[in-house]
């Protein structure tokens, strides 16, 4: 049930420098980051997104977008991601975040619903789908594919990962910190089992990097018309489908 308490908190900019204004670049007919706010605001639980971008001016595109679109948006730190983030939440007031990445389209509902119920059900600081991206994780775990990320926090987690880092690959990666401290914090993972175990491909990634990635994606979206709502499943199985698509994926 929604609550106007639990926030999509996206981070995204434009002046990537392995593809510069992405945010806004295409995925089908509209922009990747309206084509993922679409999907995330499919999600029983989440009824806010604030996009968290950067200060500098190439970026003054996308709040102009988010202004006509009715998206909040703030603007911080272009290099320093927790601050800017964390800045975010005390801005807007935020309560439980769902931090998502905006070069991530592909992220599905049903994957926010279900680190949103695991959060809530257990008692953790900090619940993400896992990938390959946590090292420190049991090896024997099934693992999502890269660029479907979700991960679910309150705002004192951040707090406390703000005011304890200053480390520029914390301030970089914004939840880094979380992931290299599990005595500090604790952690649980959505795995790809269960209703996920169709999702067990840690060797793909979906995120959105340079132009090519998103060609794979596009792609991807041509084998399936008739699906705006397509799951993770979906999505590889359509890559699997049309193994050339590999040469276009990311690493």
């Amino acid at each position: 049930m929604k609550t106007n308490k639990i926030t999509g908190l996206i981070a995204a900019r434009m002046g990537s420098s392995r593809f510069r204004g992405k945010t806004l670049a295409n995925l089908g007919d509209i922009p990747m980051i309206e084509f993922m706010i679409k999907r995330v605001l499919l999600s029983k639980y989440v009824d806010n997104i604030v996009i968290a971008t950067g200060k500098g001016k190439e970026n003054d595109i996308l709040e102009e977008w988010c202004s006509i679109q009715n998206i909040k948006c703030f603007r911080g730190a272009d290099e320093d991601v927790l601050g800017r983030l964390y800045a975010a939440s005390v801005e807007f007031n935020l309560e439980t975040i769902v931090e998502l990445l905006g070069d991530n389209p592909f992220v599905h509902s049903s994957l926010i619903d279900g680190c949103i119920k695991l959060f809530h059900e257990s008692d953790c600081d900090y619940v993400a789908t896992l990938t390959n991206e946590y090292p420190l994780a049991e090896k024997n775990l099934p693992r999502f594919p890269i660029g479907v990320r979700v991960q679910v926090f309150n705002r004192a987690v951040l707090e406390t990962c703000h005011n304890l880092t200053s480390h520029p690959d914390h301030r970089e990666h914004a939840t880094s910190f979380i992931a290299e401290n599990p005595d500090i914090f604790k952690s649980h993972f959505l795995t790809a089992s269960g209703a996920f175990s169709n999702h067990h491909k840690p060797d793909i990634t979906f995120a959105v990097n340079r132009p090519e990635n998103l060609k794979m994606l596009n792609s991807i979206l041509q084998l399936l018309p008739a699906k705006s709502n397509f799951d993770v499943s979906d999505a590889l199985i359509a890559l699997e489908s049309n193994p050339s698509l590999l040469e276009l994926m990311g690493n």
